[in-house]
């Protein structure tokens, strides 16, 4: 079970990694953050509801490009209840069948060469710290802001390089949902 999880998230790196240009339609918005101190932006921002499995959950994916625009990070936070709030962000288990858990996730993943290979993947580390907030939600327009802290560990290493553990703190985003 844990390889397919770990699948199925190469697989979507991969798939968001191949074009060079963002899709236009599929991405709004603005996120930004402190990354191991440093300040971070992301390239793109996307929200949408998690389908198949999760209806009412929100999917959230931050990107970073490098200058040849090239995929090189993805930030993604899963099974985020679509109300204002204050949530839990907690480990994926790769032992829970997968569309059978509920709790809300989060990944970190670099990716290199042309944004399509999968570089370094990271889990979240328990913390009651580790948090993603919705502050405001406008059901007419879709739109939603809020905030978001968490702390990853590395899970699969490439490069030797990459840090043992990301902090994210600071993170704010503004975004809206796009189906």
């Amino acid at each position: 079970m844990m390889h397919r999880k770990l699948l199925i998230g190469i697989a979507s790196l991969i798939l968001i990694g191949c074009k060079k240009d963002p899709a236009k339609g599929v991405y709004y918005g603005t996120a930004s953050a402190i990354f191991n101190g440093k300040a971070w932006n992301a390239g793109t921002v996307r929200s949408n509801i998690n389908v198949p499995c999760y209806k009412g959950k929100l999917g959230f994916e931050f990107n970073v490009y490098n200058k040849q625009g090239f995929l090189r990070e993805t930030l993604s936070f899963e099974k985020i209840p679509i109300a204002k709030g204050t949530y839990s962000i907690n480990p994926l288990n790769y032992n829970d069948p997968l569309c059978k858990d509920t709790v809300a996730t989060a990944l970190y993943g670099t990716s290199q060469d042309h944004g399509d290979v999968a570089l370094d993947f990271y889990n979240v580390i328990p913390s009651p710290d580790n948090y993603f907030t919705i502050n405001n939600y406008n059901e007419r327009t879709k739109e939603l802001t809020g905030s978001f802290e968490v702390t990853f560990k590395i899970t699969t290493r490439q490069d030797p390089y990459s840090p043992d553990t990301v902090r994210i703190t600071n993170g704010r985003f503004y975004t809206k949902i796009l189906e």
